[in-house]
């Protein structure tokens, strides 16, 4: 895949499925919720690009900007150059090399690329001024947004208004690499992220591109499988949301829950494994009445009230993957 970390993903063994949280997120342990679907977004039709870099006037309806979940799609006349005062103080490069003709052109236009792929018909390149490690986020791409490029010009761009590299989470940060939309039956929709969770999905219908909010739910499975939204949902209440769907705990086996005793204690049972560092990934596994599986990926540690007055803090749902019944269980180490 050429896109970069916090890609949607299948149910896997509980230490890859906890290195597949990491990528996923590259942030911090707390994380926003969707916003709520907005009015009926407007398209934005591909066009030749002239002279002038920047945004296209909007007064053909097909150039009106679409704004859902904090996010903006906006047509381009041309590729943007990055802003002068997009800088951020981050160690270490978490930028990648370019692949293609149109990402080598963004960075001449002074970006740097952290993921780029080929979807509908479309490049899709994300930029940002400096992508790199910020101190308890690991790899982050504060400002980012995604270009997309049709017959190798910039014809649109998604990004969140007023982002700044120096802010680390914000902006765009990740799109999906697709294999989550096979699941969805073939819905090509495509997945994107800030640091933490998706956001939004941009559909590219009638020859033009279209930014949606995300479904209250996701069905896979060839449809008999719904999947509700959990993304930056507190873990009990992503958990209520599941167990409302048709899903149940499915506690693995185990002789001492070790680790992860304190969740196994709140009445989390089926917790897999959670990571011993950095954003605290932890894996819980349920399944349905047809077989099929489902890995929650939460981030962020556990902290319950030890005396009347203390705060409680939840960890917060990052993604629910499925493994649709008779597919083959991924191997260790896949």
């Amino acid at each position: 895949m050429d896109a970069y970390p916090r890609q949607p993903f299948s149910p896997v063994p509980a230490a890859r499925a906890l290195a597949l949280g990491i990528a996923l997120s590259l942030a911090a342990a707390c994380a926003r919720d969707p916003a709520p679907a907005a009015a009926p977004p407007a398209p934005v039709a591909p066009a030749k690009a002239p002279a002038v870099a920047g945004p296209a006037p909007a007064a053909a309806p097909d150039a009106q900007p679409a704004d859902v979940a904090g996010l903006r799609l906006e047509r381009l006349s041309a590729l943007p150059a990055l802003p002068k005062q997009d800088n951020a103080e981050v160690a270490g490069d978490c930028s990648v090399e370019p692949k293609s003709a149109e990402a080598r052109a963004a960075v001449v236009r002074g970006w740097k690329v952290f993921a780029e792929r080929e979807w509908q018909g479309y490049r899709v390149v994300g930029v940002a001024g400096a992508p790199g490690v910020l101190a308890g986020m690991g790899c982050t791409a504060g400002g980012g947004r995604l270009l997309f490029f049709r017959d190798g010009q910039a014809v649109a761009q998604v990004f969140e208004p007023g982002a700044r590299a120096e802010d680390g989470d914000s902006g765009v940060q990740g799109f999906d690499d697709g294999e989550d939309a096979k699941l969805r039956g073939g819905d090509a929709a495509l997945g994107v992220f800030d640091w933490a969770v998706q956001r939004a999905r941009v559909r590219a219908e009638d020859g033009a591109l279209r930014l949606v909010a995300l479904p209250e739910t996701d069905r896979y499975c060839g449809g008999r499988v719904a999947v509700p939204r959990v993304e930056g949902v507190a873990l009990p209440q992503a958990r209520e949301r599941l167990l409302a769907h048709g899903w149940r705990a499915a506690p693995p086996p185990r002789e001492e829950p070790g680790f992860v005793g304190g969740l196994v204690e709140a009445g989390f049972p089926e917790v897999e494994d959670c990571a011993g560092t950095g954003q605290g990934f932890c894996s819980f596994a349920y399944r349905n009445d047809a077989g099929d599986r489902l890995t929650l990926i939460s981030a962020g540690e556990l902290s319950r009230p030890e005396k009347p007055g203390d705060e409680e803090y939840w960890p917060h749902a990052r993604h629910a993957g499925v493994a649709c019944a008779g597919a083959a269980a991924p191997a260790a180490g896949d």
